[in-house]
Formats: structure tokens, sequence, C-alpha cells
């Protein structure tokens, strides 16, 4: 008998030896697809924490338009008498302001620097009370139009006067709760006025306060507001930390389920 005839009549004779040999492969396969499985998941925790960065960083250093007066960078930071974490929502307002206005960037400018600046030009009262004079001297080509524009009507009616300024190229400082608190308008768009809270993170503004309490605005007006404000319906601000973190989680979870699903592709 020729040496193939013998290999071939190998698995009729020894069974046992072709069911052992298809065990080795069965065990083989299984470890290679274990294998490939951690290599997959060992470059998915590094895609991770490669995306991870972007959120890190924006907490790190806050964009303007999450910039809060208690921020312990200048929550202390002195007005008149009381400091900005009891007294510095104005202030942290026109600061994102002047920043949405495109008179001052981010990089060596806060509100904490717009409150010693305004301090300097002698922008507050012994209240506390922001002087409006004072504005151009902080912040060259931001000057008030009117502090004290009232609105009136129904909350749809206040949303498309808000609109209304913000078309006209002004940059818009709420006042809430009656006018104990001021807030920064951001934009308006599909009937919804999106702020920027300097003491929370709620950024819907007629969804945090109520219509009633929203009662006057201060109007702002820049050298060049058609060219300096950007579009009231269309924003291409930045996206907020809570934006970023949503969209970061939803694409972290997209890049898990693409591997899950390779891997039980593989497996079949």
């Amino acid at each position: 008998m020729h040496i193939v005839q013998i290999a071939q009549s190998v698995p009729h004779h020894f069974p046992l030896l072709s069911r052992a040999e298809s065990a080795i492969i069965s065990v083989q396969e299984v470890i290679n697809l274990h294998n490939k499985t951690k290599r997959l998941l060992a470059l998915a925790l590094a895609i991770a924490v490669i995306l991870c960065a972007a959120p890190l960083a924006a907490a790190e250093g806050a964009r303007y338009h999450d910039w809060k007066q208690y921020d312990p960078r200048w929550a202390s930071v002195v007005l008149a008498s009381k400091t900005m974490k009891q007294v510095g929502c104005l202030a942290t307002t026109v600061a994102m302001l002047a920043v949405r206005a495109g008179l001052r960037g981010e990089n060596g400018f806060d509100p904490g620097v717009f409150a010693a600046d305004m301090k300097k030009a002698g922008g507050f009262t012994a209240d506390d009370d922001l002087i409006w004079e004072a504005l151009p001297k902080a912040v060259p080509g931001l000057t008030a139009q009117t502090p004290w524009e009232s609105l009136s009507g129904t909350r749809a009616e206040k949303t498309a006067q808000l609109k209304g300024y913000l078309d006209k190229g002004y940059q818009v400082a709420v006042a809430v709760r009656n006018g104990g608190h001021w807030v920064a308008l951001r934009s308006v768009a599909g009937g919804k006025a999106v702020m920027m809270d300097p003491g929370s993170a709620a950024t819907d503004l007629f969804g945090a306060y109520p219509a009633a309490g929203i009662t006057r605005v201060a109007l702002l007006r820049t050298e060049n507001p058609q060219q300096a404000a950007p579009s009231a319906t269309q924003p291409k601000e930045d996206p907020t930390m809570e934006e970023s973190i949503l969209s970061f989680l939803k694409d972290l979870g997209n890049l898990f389920l693409a591997i899950f699903q390779y891997i039980a592709a593989m497996g079949k």
C-alpha cells in the first residue's frame, strides 16, 4: 500500500484520532477568535481614551458660554464690597457677551479680568451695581444702547421680541427672577430662547425661569454689530459642555456597538 493510501485510510481505521484532530482545530479557532477579540477591545479602549481628551480638555478650561460666576478662578474677586460669587451674575453675563460679540477672545480674558478692568474704570457703584457708562473703557467697542428695555406679553411674544433684538445686532443681557439675576442670550431658534446662565447649567431660558419674571433686558451695541454678532436663527457657536459630553457618549456607544457586531460576525 502506498503512503498516500495509508494516510487516507487513517481516519477510517482510527476514528478517535480524526475526532481528536477536529477538536484541536476547534480549540485553535476559539483561541484565535479570543486573541482577535482582545486586540479589538484593546483598540476600542485606546480610541475611547483618545476621544475622552476633547470633553476632558473642555472641562479643564470651560468655554465662554459655560462661564459661571462661582468659578474658583474668579469667585473671590471683589467688585466694590461683595465678590463675584455673591453678586457677579451681571459681570459674568457681560463678559460672555463681549466674547460672543467678537470684541474679546477667550485667551487672556474671563469674568475675573472683566471685573478687574471695570473696577479700574470706576465701573461699579458702592452697592456693586454695574455702571454702564464705564463699559467702553473695559471693553472698547461695547456700549450699552439701553440698559432697561422692557419685555411684555406672553412667553411667545417675549421670545419673538428677544429674537428681534438679536436680528438687529444687539448683544442681550436678560434680567430674570424680576431682576434678581442676569443671564446672557445666546440664540433664538424654533421658538426657543437659548441662554448662557452664569448661575446654572441650564440653557433653556423660559424652561428654567418663569416668563412672568422676565420683564427687562439690557441691550449692548458693538461698533459693527451686524458683523460681530452671530446669526440669531442659525448660531454657529461651539457646543456647550453638556452637548459635547452627550455627543462623545453617543460616539463611544456607536464605536463599541460596531466592534461587538464585528466580533459576532467573526464567530459565525
